[in-house]
């Protein structure tokens, strides 16, 4: 009786193991090449790898009642030389893959989207021209722009493009095709604005971007009032929408029609304040609150102002790289704000949104934050409201759920770094690394100077393994914003985890020595400790979670904490923020 080496020998069950394992190599290189591509979910991706183990059995199976029936038609040679080109297709993959760490291959996602079909009920409205002798008017030209925007905005049959976006195009002399293309929208919207003496002149028109023919034109006259510039906006926006043949509920063209404020002062305030929030510096962010403030002065019953005062203490609370104050400072008035806004107008979706922010950054109120998320999103699918749920869940580690609130916020606010940078801190928490450098890079592409973009893409490299590429971007960082303790806090956890710690106490001694002259998140420190000494860096995570300080809200997702995981006293302060590790 043949002994069982030899029947296995017979049935060739060594050769079809060897095939079908090169072969189940090379689909799991196909599998990390596409699964950005196609957004592949984690569930799916082990899917198949549960599928391919099963299938490896039933191959064996099948392989040994074959060879019992003598019904192989393939030699062992043969088999063999099946499996080596299996292999060399795989390493073809392999290398392939890894060809978006050069940053030379093009972006996957990309030219995903730009095989797609393009809404034909997209519009982009680019920055109207100031016409006014006074150049001081740039920022009410801008404010007319802004306000349409988000008038169009309201409508949830449009799919509309941005502020931040468009605003690239400002005395653009790109041709409106090109444009098109860029933005990848069916229309484009131009206009002009004067204001001369009491009154205020806006012309407008809707060009198809494919064709640049004229859709629709006309031209507004009217009393410098706010009541008069309000319905002029909204007419602008009821005839584009109508133009496109947009459908939209009583309840959507009631809020198109709505205005802002009776006062014309505080909304000139108003725009002014949105003008220098824009800027996105420490000076411009304190610029706008004094705005926002003289605007609610002006007018207490200004819900709008209310919002735009408590996004700007938001952005000074979090301290991440538009200056920063003392978060439960910068929390209080904001809560006080926001609460008033929505006292005045709980149909204002932007209020809901920054809501939902603020509960999450400095309450820990998760489910209720995600609550007024969605509201937002359905009162005002705008892409600011889509990228900031998209935060929530990636701070509750839901990743897929994340991306797909932030790739759609990019959709409509393409050109727009912050929401690449979002995008790809989820990647980079979900261990996506390949898709965060990509993201990274794209936002590098539209700001080369933009801190966090050097800060996301060197943490990516030293996650894994590309120690002095990483060095180098978080370097990077901390010199264009040298004064920017989040950056500086990366650098000295990317020491501390790469065995240079020295380097990592020198960034660490002069993060406390930064504290003596301006507000250091205890979260910042607590990220350079949890590479150097694990009972400092719970202390700090502790007094940061007392004092609901800048991202704290992350703690439970950031890489730095992977060591005390296992921790008790770490899985008590998740506690202490409502979540489980």
């Amino acid at each position: 009786m043949p002994s069982l080496l030899q029947r296995l020998k017979e049935r060739k069950l060594f050769q079809w193991a060897l095939a079908y394992l090169a072969g189940a190599w090379l689909v799991f290189q196909g599998i990390e090449v596409l699964a950005e591509p196609w957004n592949l979910s984690e569930a799916v991706q082990r899917t198949i790898h549960v599928l391919l183990g099963i299938g490896f059995i039933v191959t064996l199976v099948l392989a040994w009642y074959h060879g019992e029936k003598g019904r192989q038609k393939a030699s062992g040679i043969e088999l063999l030389i099946l499996a080596g080109i299996l292999v060399i297709a795989g390493a073809a993959v392999a290398l392939l893959g890894r060809g978006d760490d050069s940053g030379g291959q093009p972006d996957a996602e990309q030219a995903g989207a730009a095989s797609s079909v393009i809404n034909p009920k997209s519009v982009a409205v680019l920055p109207f021209a100031n016409l006014s002798a006074d150049p001081d008017n740039e920022y009410f030209s801008d404010g007319i722009t802004s306000d349409i925007i988000n008038r169009l905005a309201k409508v949830a049959d449009l799919q509309v493009i941005a502020r931040t976006s468009v605003m690239q195009y400002k005395a653009t002399q790109k041709p409106i095709r090109q444009i098109g293309r860029e933005l990848r929208v069916a229309t484009i919207v131009e206009g002009e604005v004067q204001r001369l003496g009491g009154r205020v002149r806006i012309n407008a028109q809707l060009i198809d971007a494919d064709t640049d023919l004229h859709l629709w034109a006309d031209t507004y006259d009217r009393e410098l009032t706010a009541e008069d510039i309000f319905e002029m906006q909204s007419e602008i926006a009821q005839q584009i929408a109508e133009a496109l043949q947009a459908e939209f509920s009583p309840s959507e063209r009631a809020r198109v029609e709505k205005g802002l404020s009776t006062d014309l002062e505080a909304y000139n305030l108003y725009l002014r304040g949105l003008y220098f929030w824009g800027k996105f510096t420490e000076q411009g962010i304190r610029a706008s609150i004094d705005y926002y403030r003289q605007a609610i002065e002006a007018d207490p019953g200004f819900a709008e102002a209310y919002v735009g005062l408590t996004m700007s203490n938001i952005v000074l609370g979090l301290g991440h790289g538009a200056g920063a104050v003392r978060s439960r400072d910068a929390w209080a008035e904001a809560g006080a704000a926001i609460g008033r806004a929505l006292e005045l107008d709980d149909e204002l979706g932007e209020a809901h949104a920054v809501l939902g922010f603020l509960l999450f950054v400095s309450e820990f109120e998760w489910e209720r934050a995600e609550q007024e998320f969605k509201m937002a999103i359905e009162l005002s699918p705008v892409a600011q409201n889509h990228n900031r749920y998209g935060l929530l869940l990636t701070s509750l580690g839901r990743f897929d759920e994340a991306i797909a609130q932030h790739r759609h916020a990019q959709e409509l606010d393409p050109l727009a770094p912050i929401i690449a940078v979002d995008l790809a801190w989820a990647y980079l928490y979900a261990g996506r690394y390949a898709a965060a450098e990509t993201e990274a890079r794209k936002a590098l592409e539209l700001d080369p100077d933009f801190p966090v973009a050097h800060e996301v893409l060197g943490s990516s490299y030293i996650r894994r393994g590309r120690v002095e590429d990483g060095l180098a971007e978080l370097e990077k960082a901390t010199e264009v914003a040298p004064q920017g303790p989040a950056y500086l806090s990366s650098l000295g956890w990317a020491y501390a985890t790469t065995g240079r710690r020295v380097e990592a106490e020198e960034v660490l001694t002069g993060l406390l020595a930064l504290a003596d002259s301006r507000y250091v998140s205890p979260y910042d420190i607590s990220l350079v400790y949890a590479g150097l000494d694990p009972d400092s860096a719970l202390a700090w995570l502790d007094r940061a979670i007392e004092e609901r300080s800048g991202w704290v809200s992350r703690a439970n997702v950031h890489f730095a904490f992977d060591s005390l995981r296992s921790d008790p006293r770490f899985v008590e302060l998740l506690g202490k923020m409502r979540l489980s590790p």
